[in-house]
Order: C-alpha cells, then structure tokens, then sequence
C-alpha cells in the first residue's frame, strides 16, 4: 500500500481504540507531533485500551493483529558496493516536514562472500543517506563526503575510515521545524575498533542544516554502555533514550540454555533514561525485561513508541537466542515507564530461512501514521544472528541427537553477515489489539469496566464480530456484542440490563457504533459501570461521550497527513 499526500484520515474524535484518536495531533497540511512523552491528563486515558479499563475479566483475553507486509516488499536492496551486504537499519526514517520528502538515515554494509569466524561485519557498517517521494521507491543521492572504490560520490554520511575500523549505527534523527538555523539533529554510536576486535562505543550529537551535512555538537554523558539505543524529544523539549543492556537476574538466568553461553552473563533487556539538555542523560531505569511468562530464551533490544492520547504503543525487538531469530512484539503503556504486553507473540514473525526477515527485523526509530494505517520501517535479513551449528567452531555441544559428531555452536561475538533489505508492514491504526473471548465459539466472555460517572453519556464500542457458521442452520452462532450498565452495587439497572441491548453483530466497518437499550441511547442517572458480552466478537475500543454529541463517524472534509516530527 503506498502512501500518498491525498491519504484522508477519518475524525474519530470520541471512539476509544488502540492507537485511535491521534485527531489531536491531526494538523492540515503540516506534520503532527508525534513524540514518546507521557500524557500527564488521566482523562485521556480512555482511548487506550488497556487492562486497567476494567475490573473484571472473565473468558476473555488478548487478540493482537499481524502486521501486513507491505506488497512492494523488499523496498530497497543493496545493490551498490558499500550497501550489497545489507541495507539493516539501525537508524531513521520518517516524513520531512521541510520539503514533503521521505527519508533514510540507515546503516548499510558491503558483501562477504564467505562467512569467517568473526563476521566483519560489524567493522564497515556505514550510516546511508536516502530519499523517496513516497516511502516506497527510495534514491540514493550522490554526495561529496565520501567515496568509496571508483565511486568518488555516494550517499554515504558517515563511517568505513580506511581499514574499516570506524563504524557507525543507531543513528537516532530528530526534526526542529522551528530551528531555521539547525533543524536537523542526530544522536549516532561511531565505535572504534581496535587491533584485539575490542570496540569503543560513545553516544554523540550532532547537528545539520540539510540532513546531510552534519556537524559534531557534543558527546552525550549517560548510561549507555551499549550499542542500541534510541533517543526522542518530548513535547516539552526534553529527551528520553530507549537503550538495551545486559540484566542480570539469578533467579530467570539459571535457565538460559548452556548452548548459548555468551548470553549467560546476562538477558538483554530494555532501559529508559532521560535528559532536560540532550547532553547529560539520567541513571537508566528497566522497562522490560524476561519474566516468568517468557519462555526463558527471550531477551529485549529495541523498544520504539508512538503517543496516542492516553498513553503510548510501543514495538518490542525480541531476540530469541536458540534459534538465532528477532522478531517484534506489540506493547502499550500509561507513561513510558511500565510496559504491558497483550501477547508474548509476535505481532510481525518471520518468514522462513532465506527469505527476507526469516532470520532477523530490525526495526528503524519511529513508527509512521499515514492516513488510517500505522506503519513500521525495517531491515528483513535473510539469515540468522549467528551460525547454531558450525564445526568450525572450537567448542562442541549436544545440541540434538543426530547432532553430538559435528554439532558446535559459535561462541563470543561471532555473528553472521546480516544480509537484509529496507522492508514495511502496516496496521489499520484503530485495529491492532482488542479484547476476545478466551474460548472462542459459542463461550461469551464478559468484561466489566471500572466505575466512572456514565449519566447521560452515550457508549461508543469499535469491535468486529465473526459471522455464522457456515454448515448449520441459518444464524447459528454468529457472532455479537451486548452490554448491560451497572449501578454503585454492580446490579443492573432496570431497562439497560443485556437482555435490552439488541445484538450488535457489525463487519470490518463496526466503527463508532453507538449502542442502545431499546430505543435508549443515553445511560442513566444511576450508571457507573458497563458490563460487556462477547461471543466470537472483538472489542478493539470504547467510549462515553456527552450525550449532545453526534456518534456519526463522517469522513474529514480536509485530507489530513499524521507524521512524526519530534517537537509540537
């Protein structure tokens, strides 16, 4: 699906929903700020939908939607010689309001034919400069920074000094419409590798009048002892880094399998510091890491949020290290500091070995929202984060029984080359999550809220609802929605109970749907609570709205574009 200026967004200014109500952000013609800040207004919580909405949870648990790969997939391929390796990310793309382009800071690596103990390619990965004027078709512009072989110019930004000992990665780019004199900024890890392989790793800033033309500003002081990091500007100005490093826990680590030994020292897991200057970060605080629902080779690297009102969605980079795969994971939180996951699968798996993101996604800084759809830029290699079985390797591990001869496996930092290509996926924005019964077929699951004053206010659902079964009578077990409102003692108010509520059956469209009581659309006097009932049916948001208000979901008059920039 291609993203075009005409793309229209439908005002759904009261319906409660995952990822739903960005009409606040919505801007005519400009780019809305979409930045990873915590909403300090408990009253905009209800448009994220979270467990805390309710109070009781009976047969019903969590649905999340697949992402769609894009059609056009894979966007970009390495073709030239500095990028045949791998166009892998670790770094930027987002919509420039300045001149309606799309960009790409991402890190690209040349080829390695033969894959040696101890990948280079770590040593020559070069921080890329690319353009689109729709997101999909990207260019390379050629640049005078740097060559490389008899290309005197290339889109190469930063990276490969001679030898390539100098590499560059997680390039974290940030747009100032307001600065006219440096609206262009970037925190970038350059490492230094030396002759025993060790590297040196410092957070730096930059700052650039062009986005191509950068100019050193400062090393940044914080915690980041690591080599992924992502750092966003909050509406205020501040600045908040999501950042992985290593977390040792005693009583979850005993269980990291013995044939991964260079992870036993350690789960990666997911921090978040924060800064008033963007120079001097905070002590770090953990925002994820493997609990006991996690099967126990699970560890956390990237975490990449998007504001919606109410809080915030987040994209999880989930590394499993007995299979070598990284996949991503959907997460929702109040205030950036305590994450809950609906479901600890994937939302976007991957796709067999040797295709792309059958061995790795790597996902690029921000998540795009374009028109109704929420979109996701990422590096799909081919292959895997390091060989499981290789006889060249020194140590021998049973890994299998028709294994124990040649079975090894590659200790200490030895990764494979990472082959990949600039991908996307995409999620309708109001449908990435809803609540479901945990059974499913003719078993109704119920959920109730928690009490808020409901008089006079109408109830808006989101939901989609299964259709009849094909093979028995006519209707049977179609699926629907009813709700019933409760008083202070949790009884049912006379008139609004389930058995007044006509079904709601809906499709694909079931959006804004206002729900009634007969003919009653308006809670009564007495009403704190909604009790909802789900048989094959899918609650993907709610909400009250003033009773004066019009439930109709029109399409906006004015096509609106919602891009991520990173200050308001």
């Amino acid at each position: 699906m291609t993203m075009t200026k005409n793309s229209s967004v439908r005002m759904l200014s009261h319906l409660s929903c995952v990822g739903l109500l960005l009409v606040l952000l919505t801007i005519p013609g400009q780019m809305a700020a979409i930045a990873a800040g915590v909403d300090s207004d408990v009253s905009s919580r209800l448009p994220l939908l979270m467990p805390d909405d309710f109070t009781e949870l009976h047969s019903v648990w969590w649905r999340v939607e697949q992402a769609v790969p894009d059609q056009a997939n894979p966007l970009l391929e390495g073709t030239m010689p500095w990028d045949s390796g791998g166009v892998m990310a670790h770094g930027t793309v987002l919509h420039d309001p300045r001149d309606d382009r799309w960009k790409a800071w991402i890190v690209c690596t040349p080829a390695e034919e033969r894959s040696v103990v101890g990948s280079r390619n770590h040593k020559h990965r070069r921080l890329c400069y690319f353009e689109s004027a729709d997101g999909v078709s990207w260019l390379r512009p050629k640049l005078p920074f740097h060559g490389f072989g008899a290309h005197k110019e290339t889109n190469i930004l930063m990276g490969g000094s001679e030898g390539g000992q100098y590499a560059v990665q997680y390039a974290s780019v940030l747009v100032d419409t307001r600065d006219t004199e440096w609206p262009y900024e970037m925190f970038v890890f350059p490492q230094t590798y030396q002759e025993d392989t060790s590297k040196q790793m410092e957070l730096v800033r930059y700052r650039s009048v062009d986005g191509k033309r950068w100019e050193q500003v400062g090393q940044v002081s914080g915690p980041f002892d690591t080599d992924v990091c992502y750092v966003y500007r909050e509406p205020d100005g501040s600045y908040v880094a999501y950042y992985r490093l290593r977390y040792k826990n005693p009583k979850l680590e005993a269980t990291i399998p013995s044939y991964v030994p260079s992870y036993s020292s350690g789960g990666r897991t997911i921090y978040r510091a924060t800064s008033i200057d963007g120079n001097h970060f905070s002590e770090g605080e953990v925002v994820l890491t493997r609990d006991e629902r996690d099967h126990t080779d699970t560890q956390y690297l990237e975490l990449v949020p998007l504001r919606v009102p109410g809080g915030m969605l987040g994209l999880i980079s989930v590394f499993h290290p007995i299979s070598q795969t990284l996949d991503l994971r959907l997460a929702a939180s109040r205030d950036g500091r305590h994450w809950w996951m609906p479901d600890r699968r994937p939302c976007l798996a991957n796709a067999p070995l040797g295709d792309y993101g059958g061995g790795m996604i790597w996902q690029c800084k921000n998540l795009l929202v374009d028109g109704q759809r929420v979109f996701v830029y990422y590096a799909a290699s081919e292959g895997l984060h390091k060989p499981i079985n290789d006889t060249r390797a020194k140590r021998l591990v049973n890994v299998g029984h028709y294994e124990k001869v040649i079975a090894s496996v590659f200790s200490g930092f030895c990764t494979c080359p990472f082959n990949t290509a600039l991908c996307r996926a995409s999620w309708r924005l109001d449908r990435l999550y809803a609540l479901a019964p945990a059974a499913g077929g003719p078993t109704i699951g119920v959920a109730t809220t928690t009490a808020r004053d409901l008089s006079g206010r109408k109830l808006l659902v989101n939901f989609t609802a299964r259709p009849a079964k094909k093979g028995g009578p006519a209707g049977m077990d179609e699926g629907y929605l009813q709700v019933e409102l409760l008083d202070d003692q949790d009884r049912p108010i006379p008139g609004f109970t389930r058995k007044d509520c006509p079904l709601l059956t809906g499709d694909g469209d079931s959006r804004g749907v206002c729900v009634r009581w007969n003919d009653v659309d308006r809670a009564p006097t007495a009403a704190v609570k909604a009790r909802f009932y789900l048989k094959r049916a899918f609650l993907y948001g709610f909400e009250f709205v003033d009773g004066d208000k019009d439930e109709s979901r029109p399409e906006s008059k004015q096509a609106h574009r919602l891009q991520p920039v990173e200050k308001g």
